[in-house]
């Protein structure tokens, strides 16, 4: 196992440039065409969402570390560079990555036990026999390059709250660690470095805080062992306007990340949006975003990335919105039955 991130297997074999992994996509859908035109799935990141559900609903009666749940999204993204989501048991192959990254993660299961849970929640997509658990795990590893140790934007954000210049509140690094996990149903895990989305969550939360009062967000302080340790796993995701909150509140905290990492402040918030007047006011006369600046500035933080990934983060929210979970089980259900993927 490597000792840091920058001489690990995720640097050197699971960042991709965003072309890489459409291109990686683009062949699975001509080498599959067949049948995922036979079976459209919705898009990717509603699938994430579903099968996030999933883990957390597999893992209620499951002693595990928040951690878990991450690792074994990035497993799943991992696994699905390579294969079509219509030709594998979503349900079967999401308590494989749960089983998985509970023992890479140090808190392992019996598979018999997590055979059988999976099991009884989904009684018509997985079988009764565990050795099914044990085959998909094998195909799991061996997709995976049995490179199985994931680096998480976590211990980065851990770094962030240590540092006093930040000086991070409670409310900023519980907001930031939300938007961490919401990161796991986008690609970013696939094409930024852990540490560059926690500084992205971290700086979203902190131009979020002035206008988060019109969603009533009041996140309970929290240490961060307790954070990572609880069986909970906090998203910001799925609430009403969020993306346009958010959006707004980058608009009016007055700044422009250029390419050198310099922030500029515009003279006034555009739109005279309540929220982008409250981010605007707040980010001229905070202390905080001055040291933040300085940070991005001396860490030679790569701005663009980190502004595509902003992005990223606010398309997820968009899209979240419209998410239903029962348009996108019957169209998972249509595609395992069709295809006989639950025998």
């Amino acid at each position: 196992m490597a000792a840091n991130y920058w001489t690990s297997t995720q640097k050197q074999n699971w960042l991709f440039e965003p072309y890489e992994i459409a291109d990686l996509r683009e062949e699975i859908q001509k080498q599959h065409v067949k049948v995922v035109e036979q079976y459209p799935l919705p898009d990717r990141r509603l699938l994430f969402i579903f099968m996030k559900d999933r883990i957390i609903q597999l893992s209620k009666r499951l002693s595990f570390r928040q951690q878990c749940v991450a690792t074994a999204l990035v497993y799943l993204h991992r696994y699905f560079l390579f294969n079509a989501m219509q030709n594998v048991n979503i349900y079967l192959l999401t308590a494989t990555a749960f089983y998985l990254a509970s023992k890479t993660e140090e808190s392992p299961h019996h598979i018999r036990l997590v055979a059988s849970e999976a099991r009884q929640q989904w009684p018509e997509y997985v079988p009764s026999d565990p050795s099914r658990l044990g085959e998909m795990e094998f195909c799991l590893i061996s997709e995976m390059h049995s490179q199985l140790i994931v680096w998480h934007p976590y211990r980065s954000l851990t770094a962030l709250k240590e540092n006093s210049k930040l000086a991070l509140t409670n409310e900023e690094l519980s907001l930031a660690w939300s938007i961490i996990n919401d990161t796991f149903m986008t690609d970013l895990p696939l094409t930024c470095p852990p540490y560059l989305i926690a500084v992205t969550a971290m700086f979203l939360a902190v131009i979020f805080v002035p206008g988060k009062s019109s969603l009533e967000l009041k996140p309970t302080p929290q240490d961060l062992h307790s954070m990572m340790d609880a069986s909970r796993f906090s998203s910001l995701g799925g609430r009403s306007g969020i993306s346009t909150t958010i959006g707004q509140a980058l608009d009016g905290s007055a700044t422009a990340l250029g390419s050198n990492g310099i922030v500029k402040q515009n003279s006034q918030p555009s739109g005279g949006s309540s929220i982008k007047a409250k981010t605007l006011a707040a980010a001229a006369s905070s202390e905080k975003m001055q040291n933040i600046v300085q940070f991005l500035v001396e860490s030679d933080i790569d701005v663009a990335r980190m502004i595509d990934a902003t992005q990223e983060i606010i398309s997820l929210y968009e899209i979240w919105e419209q998410y239903n979970e029962k348009t996108v089980k019957d169209a998972v259900t249509r595609c395992i039955r069709g295809q006989h993927l639950e025998t």
